[in-house]
């Protein structure tokens, strides 16, 4: 079969206490709600196989932050974010919001990982963006329950000079809660305020590639790309939920919001280096008829033409909660209109042609403005709303979305290996995504 038209290969994520089969991406928890189990019966009679499920993740477990060893070390990466899309219950106005607190690295004097907060917010209305990027003074300081116990729970909080972030977790009501606020404005850092609710929708929650991992590190000094599942170098656990609804409220630009509307919700967390995968077009999309996609996509080369199918994912949920999941170049984005930024001189590929198993549309920002200077001097990055067309740049729009998009490639992540040998990081495999 041509690589370009590799089948999607369907696995079902169901929000019911009904095992569900999802292939090599299982998922466990305690509970009766979103388990999925990998196992296959064995022949009649025949006890030489194992029929114990092979988990990748285990749900409620997972959902904590994560430490020990394997992560303690400057590859370290771990964000927990969401997106929603929705309307301000006073005036109607549509709007985006984006809330991403993560570690990343390890910090000598604190002896934790470092803690940065992204925040950035859209009216679409308006076409009023602001955001901020913010550091906390050190790691989060938690509280949590039995993870095998019904009604746990967990709570995180980190503050910083001005700037706080939170969130927590119920399990019994899989309800998530963030909250926080950046009083420290200045520059392209606006203050803000946040205290938003969301509950987790069907298909619950699903791994956001196709075989639960996402390989998106890369080791800089090698033939090729190599992975250590071990010590997850060069990998990343990664998972998502597709649909959660959210109430809550929001003060930015000197207005408050009262906001209800649908989340996108992600975990992603490893040990990478930022090198190729700093250069990246993420996004989701939310169809009118229902259907909802995501897809990452790398480049190396800021003119965004040179793209590496062995990185790239795209996965489908359907109206009926069925997922679906293809890779390679059977999702290319073509860069159709480059726009440089008037703040940062950073260019990005604005406008383009989606080919996707899904068929082809063509994308366009709601307006163009939504950029944010990143944390690492130099660097800068696209958190904004996206609208998909058919029949052309100017037919009708047939989807929205939220996108990031990242170009840093001039930058070596500011974090180097020096907490591992490297023998002790990487597998010695030389392009194995291919």
């Amino acid at each position: 079969m041509p690589v370009n038209t590799i089948k999607l290969s369907r696995r079902s994520a169901l929000l019911s206490g009904v095992g569900a089969a999802a292939g090599l991406a299982a998922f466990t928890r305690s509970g009766p709600v979103f388990a999925q189990d990998a196992s296959a019966p064995a022949a009649a009679g025949n006890t030489a196989f194992s029929t114990e499920p092979q988990p990748i993740y285990r749900l409620p477990h997972d959902h904590r932050l994560h430490s020990g060893p394997t992560y303690k070390h400057n590859s370290y990466n771990e964000w927990q974010y969401f997106t929603v899309l929705g309307t301000d219950k006073k005036t109607g106005d549509r709007i985006s919001i984006f809330i991403c607190p993560f570690r990343q690295g390890w910090s000598a004097e604190t002896q934790s990982p470092r803690v940065p907060s992204i925040f950035a917010f859209s009216n679409l209305d308006t076409e009023e963006f602001f955001s901020a990027n913010t550091l906390m003074a050190g790691d989060f300081t938690g509280n949590a329950g039995d993870p095998d116990s019904e009604d746990f729970s967990f709570e995180y909080t980190a503050e910083g000079d001005g700037t706080s972030v939170a969130f927590s977790y119920d399990h019994a009501t899989e309800t998530w809660r963030y909250w926080g606020h950046n009083s420290a404005g200045g520059g392209a850092n606006a203050t803000y305020e946040f205290d938003v609710t969301f509950t987790v929708q069907a298909p619950g929650y699903v791994p956001a590639a196709y075989h639960g991992l996402e390989n998106i590190g890369w080791d800089g000094g090698g033939p090729g790309y190599r992975h250590n599942p071990e010590t997850l170098a060069g990998l990343t656990r990664y998972i998502a939920v597709p649909r959660a609804d959210l109430t809550g409220s929001i003060t930015v630009g000197g207005r408050e919001y009262d906001v209800e509307g649908e989340v996108w919700y992600e975990h992603q967390w490893g040990n990478f280096r930022n090198v190729y995968s700093s250069q990246y077009f993420w996004g989701y999309m939310r169809m009118d008829d229902g259907t909802a996609f995501t897809w990452r996509q790398y480049y190396r080369g800021n003119d965004w033409k040179d793209y590496d199918p062995g990185m790239t994912r795209f996965m489908v949920i359907h109206p009926d909660n069925t997922v679906e999941y293809a890779f390679g170049p059977s999702f290319v984005y073509t860069p159709s209109e480059l726009w440089t930024s008037p703040m940062t001189g950073v260019t990005y590929p604005w406008n383009g042609v989606m080919t996707t198993p899904l068929g082809e549309f063509y994308f366009g920002p709601a307006f163009k403005e939504q950029e944010s200077p990143g944390n690492v001097p130099g660097t800068a990055f696209i958190e904004g709303v996206g609208h998909i067309r058919t029949d052309g740049p100017d037919g009708p729009i047939v989807g929205t979305g939220f996108v990031e998009l990242v170009n840093s490639n001039q930058h070596i992540a500011p974090y180097a290996f020096e907490d591992l040998p490297e023998e002790d990081i990487f597998l010695d495999f030389t392009k194995v995504n291919r």
